[in-house]
């Protein structure tokens, strides 16, 4: 079998050998495995995480094919998260992933105290909520992403803090949702930001976007930091 320093050697430089070791070690959940999450999850198994949970009780259909990583034609009505852990477990041998197939919310088998850093990629503001009202729970930190055409936002919200109260008022999570547009290029670029938040997390390193929040304007190139 190829030795892991060879699958990761090109992160080096960039990461210390000490650095890449630990995120063998480091354990997160993808909660929503379609544009954002395929991309999340792509870019962590690349970079040498080393354990992933993946939740989305969601199948492939043919409107996701203009911006989710895995939606191909082979794959529709296929589970978003079975899929992307096949996907994620043929890049290398070197990541534990465990799919579900469930709404992040059900009763499951997966033990959420070892778990470590949680990512957002959900569509849907009363789900961010309760996933937010979980992560508060556990006292994990949570990566949170969002697009709406070209546009995008990436934040982190550290246990005890109110990120996602600023971002998303209570009063707005139960109100109707129209499906927004949304671009490949714009999804790509959040779930990038967002892998490399989570990362930051892995490795105790700080950032400015913690319990803070950045705005994407990919039209106009604005990025706009918000407090």
């Amino acid at each position: 079998m190829t030795q892991f320093s060879e699958y990761f050697s090109r992160n080096q430089g960039a990461l210390t050998l000490e650095q890449q070791e630990a995120l063998q070690q480091g354990r997160v959940a993808v909660v929503g495995c379609g544009g954002l999450g395929g991309f999340v999850i792509e870019a962590l198994v690349r970079i040498g995480v080393g354990r992933l949970q993946l939740f989305d009780p969601d199948v492939f259909a043919p409107s996701n094919c203009n911006r989710q990583l895995n939606a191909l034609s082979q794959t529709l009505g296929r589970n978003k998260a079975e899929v992307a852990a096949a996907r994620a477990e043929a890049i290398h041998p070197f990541c534990a992933v465990t799919p579900v197939p469930l709404d992040f919310r059900a009763d499951s088998v997966v033990d959420w105290d070892q778990i470590e850093v949680v990512v957002d990629c959900l569509d849907s503001t009363q789900a961010r909520h309760d996933l937010a009202a979980l992560c508060t729970r556990l006292h994990r930190p949570l990566v949170h992403g969002a697009v709406n055409g070209w546009c995008g936002q990436v934040g982190v919200q550290l246990p005890g803090g109110d990120l996602f109260s600023r971002l998303y008022p209570e009063r707005l999570a139960n109100q109707p949702q129209e499906a927004p547009s949304v671009l490949s290029f714009t999804v790509a670029t959040v779930a990038s930001l967002q892998a490399g938040e989570a990362v930051k997390l892995l490795l105790g390193m700080p950032s400015s976007l913690h319990n803070h929040w950045l705005h994407i304007d990919l039209k106009h190139g604005d990025f706009l930091f918000m407090d």
